[in-house]
């Protein structure tokens, strides 16, 4: 009897404790209403929400009221004309009355337009239909808001919550275009693949009275099949809950679409303050790392990169660009320096200085008659800020000018508009220009540690100097630009100091103060970062010096994409490169700089290497990172901007998080970190085996992603040879993590789902006609035979007969594929061919650095090595000391959007490490092993800190008349 009690007791409490909504069937066809159904069963199988259906009769009674029910949610997916039933004055005014007094109201689809019917909104909305078609890899539709709002709580600021399973047309109701609701606010705008639709607004919220209404015009179908369906339910929940007050303390952002303004704005006074006493010093630049110089800057590439801040320009002069994770702070950076014996400014960026490029810094030298001016540009390793350091050396005084623009630009797929405003102050107290937007969220402090002669800054293109005083030229650009003079002494050092922050003014401007205080220290805090990460990592010592250097810069330059945007999280993104190359994503302004923000196969496939060199503490961050973002279903995303916004349109991110999973456990032997992360690591390989609808063993593309080729001839697969690759090592890793765990019944079915897709892929993809593994299965059942660089991950991933791996890489060496710096993505000869295509004909340091893997691990030494060196000596041509994304396929040159891309370095490290050294480490089993290759010309090789578990191990080879000697030392 007492337990019959408690149970009725905790059930009537739950009960109680759920939100009473009612759904309205004005026409009394709920029995005939497919869409009212599927909406009463969804929120039956919550635990929230006690649903009941209102008729209009029930409207009417005199108990209906916000005391009956918390929420109403009017629900119509029937495009016909209102009923005058649905329309009836007696019932509309009953529904305005609750809203006044505090009810909410959530209107789904057509029901939209009941906007205007209640008097709530004068702007009518209209209606206009879109496809959702599968031109692949999915229908993917969804909603989208300004940063972050509850409704997409748990789902990283935006959805795709309709993905229907057979091709159709789908009906939107909102505002579209320049029609814009004059009384509520916008939440969501269409989202479709990777692009913002931020002129469909077609989520808006409506304060009215003491009650809310929140009007959703899209995708909210609850009885179309939709493979989105889980996310659909999350996002209705959302909104629900929302309404019902389980959110009001969270922060909400909404699309504003105010014309936008420049404005100055009035910043206090801070008891901070910077006097002309406080004098810059010279710094000590004999750097004992590494250094790359030239005599002559060209219009080549350069970056300076830290955790937090980006920045980039020409060798020539200036700094295009300054990012500070997820904006862009600063642009167009100029100096011009004016001698006291003439009234002619210099403007550096015509000039053709000497550089010097050291892991902390880049530096220019210039030489004017009886005058040198040395700028040092570094960027702190960890703080959002960066300084531009001056030493000036002359017979005479000079003036050092200096400018800039600021456009705000948030990082792509948001367009230019959306921060409506520009705001911009001089800090009297700091000496330094502040510049913000309306949120006060994003903020740029630009300043120097002495007070300018003078001064300018607001909405200017540029400056002319009249009668010795700048005026700046107006424009009608959504951008600030500024000017600051400074005078130098004969023998004078200045720093220019930048900070920028997503996380408001006041704590950008402690930024500020932090690095204006000592400049110095921030650059030698770089310095000392840089010296204790390569002595922290695995190190080659060869008798080949420019082996030595390019693999140190390859560490470096793999380093670098290490990034911590402040709300998003610290891992690894893909290239860096202005906005001025690549796809401008059909923004008026660009907002992509390069590649630099997070990817999920880049990540994955560049941490292979940062295991390999023994920096653990970054991978398990990444694989964190993906945990953290792992889809609802389990997927892994392929692209994460900066910004926030989330893309899952790829199919083999989610396998080689798998793998990287497994690897990390191999190398650290950090099984509590995997038990921790078995949950999600679980999810993703569920996630695999449900894309496998035709039951053939092997994930798919269709209707998942691409899992390699994104357009082109090869355009589109079923399954590629290189995700079924994926697949199969996936698998066999998440056999070994379940035998650590003491899985054993998982543990055998993957392992025996290992053996069967490794089967599939040694004979059913292989192609005995060319001797060479097929591309890819079509949804046909057939092969597509086309020969790609692509087979060369089966073979490093041991997926071959050994046969059969030899012919693949024999393929490899021949000219067809291997040009003299590097391997197409296809053969010469193939009739889609082209040498600048980027999946038809160009050379990937990727896929370089896969070839080598393979043909290191199938006995082709040389022409791994080759290859290696093909990635490696790019350090030398173009960006100094770091490598390009993609190379043209018949002649040298760049052929991509990014001068330095991470998965470009990590494929010298991997295929030197891996390949070259033969390394393979087994810490669950404490146990290293070693194939060596080494040139036959080298007399010794040097190997420093293999890492396993926390221990590491020193080697090195010696070659002597006769014989080969091997002497290991544990350091550690």
């Amino acid at each position: 009897m007492r337990k019959s009690l408690v149970l009725f007791l905790l059930l009537s409490s739950f009960i109680l404790s759920q939100t009473k909504i009612a759904l309205l069937d004005l026409n009394n066809s709920f029995n005939k209403n497919s869409e009212l159904q599927s909406a009463i069963k969804f929120l039956e199988q919550t635990e929230e929400f006690k649903p009941t259906l209102l008729k209009k009769n029930d409207i009417l009674h005199s108990q209906f009221s916000i005391l009956n029910y918390r929420l109403l949610w009017l629900h119509r997916a029937d495009s016909t004309q209102f009923t005058s039933e649905e329309t009836d004055p007696r019932v509309i005014s009953k529904i305005k009355q609750y809203v006044n007094e505090g009810g909410k109201l959530f209107l789904t689809l057509d029901a939209v337009k009941y906007l205007n019917i209640l008097g709530f909104e004068t702007e009518t909305p209209t209606v206009q239909y879109v496809d959702a078609i599968d031109d692949g890899y999915g229908r993917k539709l969804g909603l989208h808001s300004f940063r972050m709002h509850p409704v997409f709580n748990g789902l990283n600021g935006g959805a795709y919550i309709f993905n229907p399973t057979v091709d159709m047309k789908t009906r939107q109701i909102g505002f579209f275009g320049s029609s814009i609701p004059q009384n509520g606010k916008v939440v969501a705008v269409d989202w479709s693949y990777i692009t913002l639709k931020e002129d469909s607004k077609l989520v808006i919220e409506y304060s009215i009275g003491k009650g809310t209404v929140l009007a959703v015009g899209a995708y909210t179908h609850y009885s179309i099949p939709n493979n989105s369906r889980q996310h659909l339910e999350m996002f209705t929940n959302n909104c629900l809950d929302y309404l019902s007050g389980k959110f009001d303390t969270r922060i909400k952002y909404y699309w504003n679409y105010k014309t936008n303004n420049v404005l100055e704005f009035s910043i206090p006074n801070s008891q901070f303050s910077i006097s002309d006493n406080d004098k810059s010093k010279p710094w000590n630049t004999k750097s004992e790392i590494l250094l790359l110089t030239n005599q002559f800057a060209s219009d080549n590439f350069w970056n300076v990169a830290g955790e937090r801040m980006l920045v980039m320009g020409k060798e020539k002069g200036g700094i295009d660009e300054i990012w500070a994770h997820p904006f862009m702070a600063l642009r167009d950076y100029e100096v011009g320096i004016q001698f006291s014996f003439n009234d002619s400014v210099y403007w550096l960026n015509v000039e053709r200085p000497q550089i010097e490029v050291r892991p902390e810094s880049f530096t220019r030298i210039y030489k004017f008659n009886r005058a040198y001016l040395t700028e040092i540009v570094t960027s702190s390793k960890d703080k959002p800020s960066a300084v531009v350091h001056y030493e000036y050396r002359g017979v005479y005084p000079a003036k050092l000018v200096v400018k800039f623009k600021s456009n705000m630009r948030f990082m792509w797929p948001y367009s230019e508009k959306v921060f409506n405003s520009i705001e911009y102050a001089w800090d009297e107290s700091s000496n330094n220009f502040v510049i913000t937007e309306e949120s006060g969220d994003h903020a740029v402090c630009v300043g120097a540690n002495r007070k300018p002669e003078q001064r300018a800054i607001g909405r200017y293109t540029n400056f002319e100097k009249k009668d010795s005083v700048y005026k700046g030229t107006t424009t009608n650009e959504f951008s600030v630009a500024a000017v600051a003079q400074y005078n130098l002494d004969m023998n004078d050092n200045l720093d220019i100091v930048i900070a920028a922050t997503n996380e408001g003014v006041e704590t950008t401007r402690r930024f500020f103060r932090d690095a204006v205080i000592n400049p110095e220290k921030l650059f030698v805090d770089t310095y000392e970062y840089y010296r204790e990460f390569l002595n922290r990592s695995l190190k080659i010592t060869t008798p080949d010096k420019d082996f030595n250097e390019g693999y140190l810069w390859s560490l470096l330059g793999t380093d670098r994409f290490f990034v911590n945007t402040p709300g998003i999280g610290k891992a690894l993104v893909a290239g860096y490169s202005t906005t001025a190359k690549g796809w401008n994503g059909g923004h008026k302004v660009n907002g992509r700089p390069g590649y630099a923000w997070y990817f999920g196969r880049d990540a994955v496939w560049s941490s292979f290497a940062l295991l390999d060199y023994g920096d653990f503490e970054k991978v398990k961050s990444q694989l964190q990172f993906f945990n953290k973002y792992q889809d609802l279903n389990g997927k892994i995303f392929h692209e994460l901007t900066t910004s926030g916004a989330v893309h899952y349109d790829a199919s083999d991110a989610t396998p080689l998080y798998i793998i990287l999973a497994g690897r990390y456990l191999l190398h650290s032997g950090d099984i509590e970190f995997i038990k921790e992360t078995w949950t999600n690591i679980k999810k993703a390989i569920d996630f695999c085996f449900s894309t496998d609808t035709d039951k053939d063993h092997l994930i798919e593309n269709t209707n998942v992603g691409h899992g390699w080729v994104e357009g082109g001839g090869l355009y589109t697969a079923h399954t590629e040879v290189y995700l079924a690759a994926c697949w199969a090592e996936a698998l066999r890793m998440a056999s070994i993590m379940a035998e650590r765990l003491m899985y054993s019944e998982e543990c055998k079915m993957y392992n025996d789902e290992y053996v069967i897709v490794k089967k599939i892929i040694n004979e059913e993809f292989w192609n005995e006609g060319n001797k060479f593994l097929s591309f890819s299965k079509l949804k046909d059942g057939k092969f597509n035979p086309e020969k790609t660089v692509l087979a060369a991950v089966p073979v490093y991933f041991d997926m071959l007969d050994y046969s059969k791996a030899q012919n693949v890489i024999d393929d490899y060496a021949e000219n067809y594929f291997s040009a003299d710096w590097g391997v197409r993505i296809l053969r010469d000869d193939s009739p889609i061919y082209n040498p600048r295509g980027y999946h038809t004909g160009s050379v990937w340091p990727l896929f370089t650095g896969w070839s080598a893997l393979a043909e290191f691990k199938y006995g082709n030494s040389l022409q791994g090595f080759t290859h290696m060196m093909n990635n490696l000596l790019v350090y030398k041509n173009w960006q100094l000391g770091f490598i390009e994304e993609v190379l043209h396929g018949s002649e040298y040159r760049p052929s991509g959007v990014c001068s330095h891309q991470c998965w470009s370095q990590t494929m010298v490290l991997q295929p030197a490490i891996e390949g070259m050294l033969g390394l393979k480490v087994d810490a669950l089993n404490n146990q290293i092993i070693l194939s060596p290759r080494f040139p036959a010309d080298w007399s010794f090789a040097k190997i420093e800190r293999i890492r396993i578990n926390d221990s590491l191990i020193d080697c090195e080879m010696n070659r002597e008349t006769g014989k080969t000697v091997f002497t290991f030392q544990q350091i550690h």
